[in-house]
């Protein structure tokens, strides 16, 4: 009993002891340190004299180029590579700086930043409800605050905001619109084949692009064997930036430059590692992965699944060349197109499935025969029968024209769930699989 009481106050004296020593290290109350950090951070992004580079990396993916200026009547002005009129045309808003569990930066009116969180899919290509899954409201975490360059993490999301100290080149590049010019790039989208090479100094790249990721892949050949490299992208004053470089041998590509843009002939030119070059139009992949075919079409086999489309084909530079989102069966709307390997002994599925606002459902379609798979890696399909009354024309019909093109189609991974089916007569077709 005696032991427990001495050592019940050896506790107490360390307690004391420890109190006592942090009154000693923090001389001012919590409250008031938060509110000088409060106050040294806006301080910081205030007095950089040409404002702030910053990149988004939301939480869903991808990446986006802004510029801000802030000044110190909590106002910003912002710039975005969003699109061609959010890159030209500077957008003012508020902001704020709060103590919210720690410190925040909040941008609290609706601006370019604010695109990217809308729940609204329209707005930004994203999920409905979330939007890109980015963020508006910033922690700061004191680790993370340089002279130069400051990353805050979104509160919801955990979407990372980098900024960096702009030049004064910097600054004027954007005041020119010389970001807007780089977005020329997007322009990528409207060559009508699949495939797009650009050849760099001695070396040829495929150069694969998804806007809505924000992703870019390039596939080149190293001798006989395909190598690629994927990054995600966004768009500076200077052009295009990686956010990893590409190092092949000798050449390392941080991105492109010197982006232009020829209506007539319908190309972008750029420079990238060094070199000039031009995109080109191509009607087969640099390499083709001869195993692509048959393990697009075993795959459902194996997991009970099968392959979907919310918007049948592409053709001629045209989304839902068919128009199949019009499709109905009576008062019920089109759901997605559906191709099914394996769906009876004898032959697949392809068709339009329904939605009746409780149910999805087949009305109709057609059967094709297990494809062919040739030796230098196409599918070829053919048809072996009907599902249910087909009508005579319209969207379900010429997409099976399509389908059934002799030539066959590439399949093209894209992701470890997702395929493209590209036309292998002239590339100027293609449906999504997923």
């Amino acid at each position: 009993m005696k032991r427990s009481f001495l050592y019940l106050l050896f506790l107490t004296t360390v307690f004391f002891s420890c109190e006592n020593s942090d009154d000693k290290v923090f001389e001012e109350s919590a409250d008031v340190r938060l509110n000088a950090a409060l106050a040294s951070y806006e301080k910081q992004l205030v007095e950089a004299p040409y404002g702030w580079n910053a990149v988004v990396y939301p939480g869903g993916g991808g990446s986006y180029g802004f510029y801000f200026k802030f000044d110190n009547k909590n106002r910003v002005t912002m710039l975005s590579d969003f699109s061609d009129a959010a890159a030209a045309k500077s957008k003012e808003s508020s902001y704020r700086l709060s103590a919210l569990q720690t410190p925040v930066l909040v941008f609290d009116t609706y601006s370019y930043l604010h695109v990217l969180a809308d729940p609204d899919e329209d707005v930004n290509n994203g999920v409905r409800g979330e939007g890109l899954k980015s963020d508006f409201e910033f922690s700061i975490f004191p680790d993370s605050v340089k002279t130069d360059v400051i990353t805050l993490v979104g509160r919801k999301n955990q979407s990372r905001l980098v900024l960096t100290k702009a030049s004064q080149a910097q600054a004027t590049a954007y005041a020119n619109g010389d970001m807007a010019k780089g977005l020329a790039f997007n322009n990528i989208a409207k060559y009508q084949p699949y495939f797009k090479r650009v050849t760099l100094g001695a070396n040829t790249y495929e150069i694969t692009v998804n806007q809505t990721t924000r992703s870019i892949k390039l596939t080149w050949l190293n001798g006989s064997t395909p190598k690629t490299f994927t990054t995600s992208y966004y768009f500076t004053p200077a052009g295009l930036a990686f956010v990893s470089p590409l190092v092949n041998g000798s050449q390392t590509i941080t991105g492109f430059s010197n982006i232009t843009w020829n209506a007539t002939t319908t190309q972008v030119g750029l420079s990238g590692g060094g070199a000039n070059g031009t995109i080109v139009s191509a009607i087969k992949p640099i390499s083709v992965d001869l195993a692509a075919a048959r393990r697009w079409w075993q795959s459902p086999i194996e997991s009970g699944g099968d392959w979907r489309s919310a918007t049948g084909f592409h053709v001629n530079g045209v989304d839902d060349a068919f128009k199949v989102a019009d499709l109905k069966s009576g008062e019920s709307i089109f759901a997605f197109y559906i191709y099914q390997p394996g769906a009876s002994s004898r032959n697949d599925l392809f068709a339009p499935i329904f939605y009746d606002g409780k149910n999805i459902f087949l009305d109709y379609g057609h059967a094709p025969a297990t494809p062919t798979f040739t030796a230098d890696g196409r599918a070829i399909f053919t048809d072996a029968g009907r599902y249910g009354t087909l009508p005579t024309s319209g969207p379900a019909i010429e997409s099976a024209k399509l389908l059934y093109d002799a030539s066959g189609f590439y399949l093209i991974q894209t992701s470890d769930e997702t395929y493209d089916m590209v036309s292998a007569k002239d590339a100027k077709s293609w449906i999504t699989w997923q």
